[in-house]
């Protein structure tokens, strides 16, 4: 169950009844804004690295690879109609004209082939690359963000203690006073008594 900064900012606590001891209204209300300010700081800092992941770079990234392997698929099936159109069978008298234009088709299909094989690979490998970038700056990111948290909490978390104390402490030196003014009132009255 989580509690957010306006919560924090509106909490009001009931005040001790007379002659009892209980907290400083002013040091609950600063010590409660201050949380409530490290928590919006928080809150802010993780909305600005959550920023920094920047979906968008990498939608835009990813989407250039997809347009990049769509214009390779496409120079390969161009070289391909190109290759089936050059392979139409030639009527020609000379058998090694023939031949020749047989071996150069075979070679520009071959070369249509590993171009846009390579070009495939390229495209998923620069995709791949990116994903695996993006998620590890995100983890990266999260992870800083955690810590950063874990530390501030850490440190609302001492503060708090350390107030506890120094309330304590005082609430002993307001009884060690009551005491000594009991005390003197105590001996007074019995001057005046006896």
């Amino acid at each position: 169950m989580g509690i957010t900064p306006a919560e924090i900012d509106s909490m009001a606590f009931r005040r001790p009844r007379p002659g009892t001891s209980g907290y400083h209204e002013e040091q609950v209300d600063a010590f409660l804004e201050d949380v409530a300010g490290e928590m919006r700081r928080l809150e802010a800092e993780n909305r600005a690295l959550s920023e920094q992941l920047a979906p968008d770079d990498l939608a835009e990234r990813v989407r250039r690879a997809e347009l990049d392997c769509l214009r390779a698929e496409e120079h390969a099936r161009a070289l391909r109609a190109e290759l089936d159109k050059a392979a139409a069978p030639v009527r020609l008298d000379n058998p090694h004209m023939l031949e020749l234009a047989q071996r150069n088709a075979d070679e520009h299909v071959a070369e249509a082939r590993r171009e846009a094989e390579a070009l495939v690979e390229q495209a998923t490998t620069k995709a791949a690359q990116l994903v695996s970038d993006a998620q590890l700056r995100a983890s990266t990111i999260v992870a800083d963000a955690r810590h950063a948290h874990a530390e501030a909490i850490s440190g609302i978390e001492m503060q708090r203690a350390a107030m506890l104390d120094e309330i304590g402490e005082l609430a002993e030196l307001v009884e060690r006073q009551r005491a000594g003014v009991r005390g003197d009132i105590a001996g007074r009255l019995s001057e005046f008594g006896g």
